[in-house]
C-alpha cells in the first residue's frame, strides 16, 4: 500500500483544477491543469465490492501513468461517483460527470442496467463510456457509438459456458435456470437457451427473483422437483451466497454453474462452504491468468502495491483504465469526439489477453471458467471429462 500511496500522492502534487467549461453542443471541453476521468459504480449497496475492486485498480493504473509523468506534462484525474447499482442514480451521477466535472470519458458502471442507463447519457452528451462489467448484450446494439465495453457480452460469455459444459459434461441435458429478472439475468438465460440448442440442453425449470430478495425456499423447491440434472444461476455476489446456502440446506444435490456476477471473493467469503464445487464463468481469474504474459505482471505489482490479489473486477477496471488513457493520450488533443474515434481503433495487450473491440464496442476476448475447490478458485479448464 505504501507504493500505491506514493504514486497516488504524485498524482495529487497536480495542484488545483483550473475552471474549465463544456460548449453547448459540441465536445469541446476547456484546457485544465489535470485530465479528468469520470469513474461510476457501486460503491455502496449490495455490489459495492464489485465497485470498489474496479476503483482500486483504476486508481492503480492512473497512479501508474502520472508516475511516470502523465500525459503531454498534465496529470491525471479520476472523479469518482457512486451510483448504487442503480440505474436512475447512474443517469444523475453520469450527467453530473460530464456536465459539472467536465471529465473527457467516462468509466462505468457495475450493473447492466446502470450501464445500459447512463449509455443514453454518453449519447447525448456525446462522450465516450467504457463499461466495466455491464454484459447485457444489448449494452451495445443500440446503434449508440459512444459506448464501448471492457467485458465480453453475455451472448459470449454463455456461449463459451455452454461449449464448456458440453465438452466437460457431456452427459448433461437437462438444466434448471434460476436468475435475477433484470437486464443482466435476462440476458444471461436468453443466451443459455440459444447457446444451448446446438447440444440438445433443455430448460426444465425457469425460476427467477427480485433483485434484493433474500429467501430463494420456493425457487429451489421447484428445482428439486424437476427433472434438471444441473443448475445455471444468474446472480450476483451477494444474493448467489445467499442461494448458494439455501441450497445446501434443500438437499438438492446438481452440478452447479454461475455467471460472472460470482466471480468475487466476496462470493466466497459470504457463501463459505456452501459456495465449494460451483463452476462460474468470468473474465478473468488469478487462477486462470496464468498463461496470459501481461496477467503475471499485473497480479505482481498490484499484489505488491495493495497487498491483495486481483480478482475479475479489478482487471476488467485496470484494463478500462488503460483504454481511457491511451485513447486521451493518442487523440492528441482534448477533445471527447477524438477521443472517442482514438478509442474504437485501438489494440494492445490486456492483462486478459489481446484486446480489440469490434465493430460494436465489444472486445474480442476468450472467456475464462473457474471452479471453487475448498474455497479457493482453480482453472476449471483443466478437468477431466465428468463421466
Amino acid at each position: 500500500m505504501r507504493m500505491l500511496r506514493r504514486l497516488i500522492s504524485s498524482a495529487a502534487l497536480a495542484g488545483l483544477i483550473l475552471a474549465g467549461f463544456v460548449l453547448a453542443g459540441t465536445s469541446l471541453v476547456a484546457s485544465a491543469q489535470t485530465l479528468k476521468i469520470g469513474v461510476f459504480g457501486p460503491l455502496s449497496g449490495d455490489a459495492a465490492a464489485m465497485g470498489q475492486s474496479a476503483r482500486d485498480a483504476i486508481e492503480f493504473a492512473i497512479a501508474e501513468k502520472n508516475a511516470a509523468g502523465g500525459i503531454r506534462g498534465k496529470k491525471l484525474e479520476a472523479v469518482y461517483a457512486d451510483d448504487a447499482g442503480k440505474p436512475e442514480e447512474a443517469v444523475n451521477v453520469a450527467k453530473r460527470l460530464i456536465s459539472r466535472d467536465e471529465v473527457l470519458i467516462t468509466i462505468g458502471s457495475i450493473s447492466s442496467p446502470a450501464s445500459l442507463a447512463a449509455s443514453q447519457v454518453s449519447r447525448q452528451s456525446e462522450t465516450a463510456q467504457i463499461v466495466i462489467a455491464g454484459t447485457a448484450q444489448r449494452i451495445t446494439t443500440q446503434g449508440n457509438k459512444w459506448v464501448f465495453r471492457s467485458p465480453v457480452p453475455d451472448t459470449k460469455l454463455v456461449g463459451d459456458l455452454a461449449d464448456f459444459i458440453h465438452e466437460k459434461f457431456p452427459k448433461v441435458k437437462k438444466f434448471a435456470f434460476l436468475y435475477v429478472n433484470d437486464d443482466f439475468g435476462r440476458g444471461g438465460f436468453e443466451a443459455f437457451k440459444l447457446a444451448g440448442q446446438k447440444y440438445g440442453f433443455e430448460i426444465v425449470a425457469d425460476e427467477r427473483y427480485t433483485r434484493g430478495d433474500i429467501d430463494f425456499t420456493a425457487q429451489l423447491g421447484h428445482i428439486k422437483a424437476s427433472p434438471a440434472e444441473a443448475m445455471v444461476e444468474w446472480s450476483r455476489y451477494a444474493e448467489a451466497a445467499l442461494v448458494a446456502k439455501q441450497y445446501a440446506q434443500s438437499g438438492i444435490n446438481l452440478v452447479r454453474f454461475g455467471s460472472d456476477g460470482v466471480a468475487s471473493p466476496k462470493y466466497i467469503e459470504l457463501g463459505g462452504t456452501a459456495v465449494n464445487g460451483v463452476y462460474f464463468t468470468t473474465h478473468f481469474s488469478p487462477a486462470t491468468g496464468a498463461g496470459i504474459p501481461a496477467a503475471k505482471v499485473f497480479m505482481e505489482k498490484y499484489q505488491k502495491a495493495l497487498g491483495k490479489v486481483p480478482d475479475a473486477y479489478a482487471a476488467e477496471g485496470y484494463d478500462a483504465a488503460t483504454l481511457a488513457i491511451m485513447a486521451i493520450e493518442k487523440a492528441g488533443k482534448e477533445d471527447r469526439a477524438a477521443i472517442r474515434d482514438t478509442l474504437a481503433g485501438l489494440s494492445f495487450e490486456s492483462v486478459r489477453g489481446p484486446f480489440k473491440f469490434d465493430e460494436k464496442g465489444d472486445p474480442l476476448l476468450v472467456t475464462h471458467v473457474v471452479k471453487i475447490v475448498d474455497g479457493k478458485e482453480t482453472n476449471a479448464r483443466d478437468m477431466a471429462v465428468q463421466n
